[in-house]
């Protein structure tokens, strides 16, 4: 679509970001994106006020590692073009498909989830020691209860509430 911030996707190499201290937005679509096998390191930054996803990662061998990071108010969509538009409703941080790997971030005040992790078979997330909080949904959607995905995956020592703000 070439909406979004910062993108990770190039054919035929390893396309990498690290993106450290930076304050993310973007008015037209996502914040930062790990697509095609891309690679994202994202470290003390702040994603936000971004019309869709704030981080989204998808595609067999994509990959994003996130820490001390804040994720807030993604997915709110835009008015500045109703008819091409960003609808509202999208998460904070989204896992189709590849690896997600948030250490010490506060994900919250996002459109619909917190962290959304969908593929059964191709995702795995590893979250620990966050704040998910005050997310519109759900603050923390683990891959498919007895899939592939959910067995891999760890949640461990985060904060959870629908309420407040990490």
């Amino acid at each position: 679509d070439g909406h979004f911030a910062v993108e990770t996707a190039a054919p035929n190499v390893t396309a990498t970001a690290i993106v450290d201290s930076c304050n993310i937005s973007s008015i037209s679509g996502r914040g930062i994106v790990s697509i095609d096998g891309g690679l994202a390191t994202v470290k003390d930054c702040h994603v936000h006020d971004c019309a869709a996803t704030g981080i989204y990662v998808g595609g067999a061998g994509s990959a994003a590692t996130i820490q001390g990071t804040d994720v807030l108010h993604n997915g709110y969509g835009n008015k500045r073009n109703p008819r091409r538009g960003v609808a509202r409703g999208h998460s904070g941080v989204y896992l189709e498909q590849g690896t997600a790997t948030l250490r010490d971030c506060n994900i919250s005040s996002n459109a619909l989830t917190g962290i959304s992790a969908v593929s059964a078979d191709n995702a795995m997330l590893d979250i620990r020691d966050s704040d998910l909080m005050a997310n519109e949904s759900i603050q923390l959607e683990m891959p498919p209860r007895g899939s592939i995905s959910e067995r891999r995956s760890i949640s461990r020592d985060n904060r959870i509430n629908p309420v407040g703000m990490g």
